[in-house]
């Protein structure tokens, strides 16, 4: 997946708005030193309102993607859980781009897991969101004994390179003074019954979301 999204448009309004001030400050001086003071008063003027803008809109800016690098969420795909028999359950996986894996699994629950890279929060405001790949879909017992003597069922999620975490990472090494933190996460569920799940990517790592509406 992309790290970087795209420019947030109250940044660009931000940059632009900044470039006027800086534009009209410049203007300003000049026409002092020629004093042409109607001109320079002009500038004046309109120096405080882009500066006003320019304040106020920095100011909305920071608290609005503040509370989203806190809050952000990204569905990734969408996850059918049926069971089949004792113990056994199919799972799919609906992916945003139209794709689908079916998984054969054996367990109580489902599992799923991912390699996560966390950038610091302020990156937020540049486009960086929380990047990460899927990597392995389990069965899960809730036994402990279970765990141990049953049938373990796991597969790879899409990531047909094989590359771990590590590896990955240094795909992104110009922008290692920007990360935050790297780690596994996992999430599981019951998989005792149909269920349908959203499979979301917060900020700091996986969740599986059940859905409210009947299959």
């Amino acid at each position: 997946m992309s790290v970087v999204e795209h420019l947030n448009p109250m940044l660009a309004a931000v940059f632009i708005t900044g470039a006027l001030t800086i534009y009209n400050l410049i203007s300003l001086i000049l026409k002092v030193r020629k004093l042409k003071l109607v001109s320079a008063f002009s500038r004046l003027f309109s120096l405080f309102v882009f500066t006003t803008v320019t304040g106020a809109l920095s100011i909305i800016l920071l608290g609005t993607q503040g509370y989203n690098a806190l809050t952000r969420e990204e569905k990734v795909a969408r996850v059918i859980v049926t069971p089949v028999g004792q113990q056994s359950f199919h799972a799919r996986l609906r992916f945003n781009d139209g794709t689908e894996q079916v998984f054969s699994l054996s367990g109580d629950e489902l599992l799923i897991d991912a390699h996560i890279l966390k950038w610091k929060s302020w990156t937020n405001i540049l486009g960086l969101h929380t990047g990460y790949r899927l990597d392995r879909i389990a069965g899960r017992y809730r036994a402990i004994n279970d765990e141990k003597s049953k049938e373990r069922s796991v597969f790879a999620i899409q990531n047909t390179d094989g590359k771990g975490i590590a590896q990955w990472r240094e795909d992104f090494s110009m922008l290692s003074a920007l990360l935050d933190v790297e780690h596994g996460s996992a999430s599981f569920v019951a998989a005792d019954k149909q269920t349908e799940y959203s499979l979301m990517v917060t900020t700091d790592g996986l969740l599986l979301r059940p859905l409210t509406q009947d299959l």
